[in-house]
């Protein structure tokens, strides 16, 4: 045991229960119900999921597990464990798995990421076999502390009938980082969370357990893996002025003077880029109530005239080296409150707080629903997450996506176009479409057809313009046969694909 160990395991009830992980992976049994840490590659059990994957891949016959976490976890970890893996929720991010959904040998759940966390402590989803949870100490009652993100971690804890800890000794110790507090199930009334501000606390800084469940405590070394980056940095900049110049037409609309509302931005370049952008803006004392504080929000951490506070469920970096991540925790203390999703994508705190959502979807039609999570209407690629939480319920909804996007296959295709093929948010919760090419307001009283217009001029890139110009009129022909209308539409999706190939490289 090495000393770092000893010294992050201050029970010594559960100091006995130190094993070898390949151990502490026989626990796992066909059939089982696993719930992980881990959010947007943050606090998953590295060392565990691994040693899993091996360990399954010895037994006969081929054995199936259900496998739950608060977000996606790393393809490091997940595509090893997914040929394993029969039942998978609520959000994934992870090729192989989502080659085994397509194919139909793995059933997939998307689920509102609020929802789901709740629907653990609800028993919606069945009982939990199996916990395994990353933590940075375990203190002398036999609580933890988690480590860089909380996600469904308590209450997996909690509903779990067998634990695993895995004490990662190469993340700095968290404690005081966390707000922990698990969601009230039936017949328990829930109560209003009082949460008015993104620094407040009303939970403990650690997660209380019951130790006998405790079946194995191993250790990690491994630190987080790097949340990659590869953006069109051009094209993600324009974007991002275009979020900026909408938030200040809303500023001087709503006389929110220097001020902002509290932000909550998606993960990816685009929403870097956003990040990057606010820090030039005419914004101060920026906030940010939101699900993961990432790598674009560390300039702003570095300005107090600029930041004014975070919450969120994971901290996920580009550069995720241990001495850094010690250091932008040190920054970060006072600053930045890592809670349960439950909590971060709680629908009355975030219309309480008056929280403004932003997010990349796939596509948007011009009469502003939107795609965040199926290609072609049938083709998963990671799930809703909690887009939907904010979107729904925010204070102000900002889609913001290129106007194009190029395929494998050469083609580029439009990301306006006449119908999404698949809606997760309809155009009564989004208030502004966005792209590089300028952004279309939804606020007030706006018919479809005005909608419509705003979109295709403002947003649509200019090669697809007067095709969907032709779209809208195609629907104000109110007196044609339908079947008519149907050969027309055919007719339009025909010119559609020829324009996609055609497109100006």
């Amino acid at each position: 045991m090495s000393s770092s160990l000893t010294e992050r395991v201050e029970s010594e009830a559960l100091r006995r229960k130190l094993v070898p992980v390949e151990v502490a992976v026989r626990h796992v049994k066909d059939g089982d119900t696993l719930a992980v840490s881990g959010f947007t590659k943050a606090g998953e059990p590295k060392a565990f999921m691994p040693a899993l994957a091996r360990h399954l891949a010895t037994l006969a016959p081929k054995p199936r597990i259900t496998l739950y976490s608060g977000a996606s976890l790393s393809e490091e970890i997940e595509g090893p464990i997914a040929p394993y893996v029969g039942r998978r929720g609520p959000y994934m991010a992870s090729t192989a798995s989502r080659r085994l959904i397509q194919a139909g040998k793995m059933d997939y759940t998307d689920v509102h990421l609020s929802h789901f966390a709740r629907g653990l402590m609800y028993g919606f989803y069945g009982d939990i076999d199996v916990a395994v949870i990353e933590v940075t100490r375990i203190r002398p009652d036999g609580s933890v502390v988690l480590s860089t993100s909380v996600g469904v971690s308590p209450e997996a804890l909690a509903r779990a009938r067998a634990i695993v800890l895995e004490v990662n000794t190469a993340a700095p110790d968290l404690t005081g980082l966390h707000d922990i507090v698990l969601p009230p199930a039936p017949p328990t009334i829930g109560w209003p969370v009082p949460v008015t501000g993104v620094r407040d606390r009303v939970g403990a800084p650690y997660v209380a357990l019951d130790p006998a469940r405790v079946v194995a405590v191993v250790e990690s070394t491994q630190p987080d893996y790097p949340v990659a980056f590869a953006a069109d940095e051009a094209l993600c900049a324009a974007i991002a002025r275009n979020v900026i110049d909408f938030l200040v037409d809303c500023r001087d609309r709503f006389g929110w003077h220097h001020w902002c509302p509290p932000l909550q931005s998606g993960v990816g370049n685009i929403a870097n880029a956003v990040i990057a952008e606010l820090h030039a803006s005419p914004f101060s004392r920026l906030h940010f109530w939101t699900e993961v504080f990432q790598e674009g929000m560390l300039a702003l951490l570095a300005d107090r005239d600029r930041f004014a506070g975070a919450s969120s469920s994971a901290l996920s970096l580009a550069d995720t080296s241990p001495e850094r991540v010690a250091r932008i925790v040190d920054q970060a203390r006072g600053d930045l409150v890592l809670r349960p999703m439950w909590m971060t994508n709680n629908p009355e705190i975030i219309s309480r707080l008056h929280v403004v959502a932003m997010n990349t979807p796939l596509e948007v039609d011009i009469y502003g629903h939107v795609n965040s999570t199926h290609i072609e209407g049938s083709r998963i690629v990671n799930g809703l997450g909690g887009s939907g939480d904010f979107f729904r319920n925010a204070y102000l909804s900002i889609a913001h996506t290129p106007s194009v996007r190029r395929l494998r296959d050469g083609r580029t295709v439009s990301c306006i176009l006449p119908s999404v093929s698949h809606v997760d948010h309809t155009e009564h919760d989004i208030k502004a479409i966005v792209t590089e090419h300028g952004h279309a307001s939804q606020l007030g009283v706006r018919s479809p057809r005005a909608r419509a217009d705003d979109i295709i001029e403002r947003c649509a890139h200019p090669h697809f313009r007067p095709l969907l110009r032709d779209a809208v009129r195609l629907g104000d022909d109110g007196d044609e046969p339908r079947i008519s209308k149907l050969d027309r539409l055919e007719g339009w999706w025909r010119e559609y694909d020829a324009a996609c190939l055609d497109f100006p490289r």
